[in-house]
Order: structure tokens, then sequence, then C-alpha cells
């Protein structure tokens, strides 16, 4: 399945690695990168893989995947991908990766902001594939 990524998640992105960059060196930076592209590989295959959660009391149709699921470790990340099944740019169907915010960070606000301004990340209607 494809995949989009809203501005807010590529900020997000952006924001993980200049920080991770500043802290931990290049090494890491490339390491938590592959994590990252992993994680969006992992729920562009299958969304509604095992490990990921529904979250639909934050919004309709929101899962979140914990990058340690694409670290293939306990504490290997510390971020999650928030993300939907909805209808793409190019008007297929395919997962929205919403936001990818830290363990730690309340999504509710976030998500919900995001999702107000960014209207093709719409909730998959039952057979509009």
């Amino acid at each position: 399945m494809r995949h989009e990524l809203t501005l807010p998640a590529e900020r997000d992105i952006r924001d993980i690695l200049r920080d991770t960059m500043q802290m931990f060196g290049p090494q890491q930076v490339r390491a938590y990168a592959r994590i990252i592209e992993r994680g969006i590989e992992l729920i562009a295959e299958d969304p509604d893989r095992p490990g990921s959660i529904a979250r639909d009391e934050l919004a309709p149709g929101i899962r979140l995947l914990h990058l340690e699921i694409a670290a293939r470790k306990r504490g290997g990340a510390a971020h999650c991908l928030y993300y939907m099944k909805g209808r793409l740019s190019d008007d297929t169907i395919g997962v929205i990766v919403v936001r990818v915010l830290h363990e730690r960070m309340e999504p509710r606000h976030r998500l919900v902001g995001t999702l107000e301004s960014t209207p093709r990340a719409e909730v998959k209607s039952p057979g509009r594939e």
C-alpha cells in the first residue's frame, strides 16, 4: 500500500533527526532515520499489523505504531507513528502518516489540529478502494 506524510509529520521527522544529531551525532541520526523509514514501511505493508494499536478515542481510524517495533529492540526508539488509512493526493487509498510524536507526548491536540488542517486525511469509507 502506498503512503504519504502530512506536513506536520514531515516536520516532526526533521525535528527528531535534528535533535538526534545534536545529542548523539551522525551515526545515531543515520540509525534512527532507518528506524523511522522501517516503521513507515511496516505500516504501508500492513496498516493493521500486529503490534499496532487502534486509537479511535483520538480520532476515528487513527492507529499507533511504536517505533521500537521497527527497531526490533525494546527501548530501541522513543517515538510513535500516528497514522490512518485514507485517500492520498493521487486519489488512491493508502496510509497517511499524520504525526510522529515522542512516546511521552500527549497526542490528542496535536492530532486533532493536524486532521482539521489536512482535508485529504479522511477515513476510508467501506467499499471505496
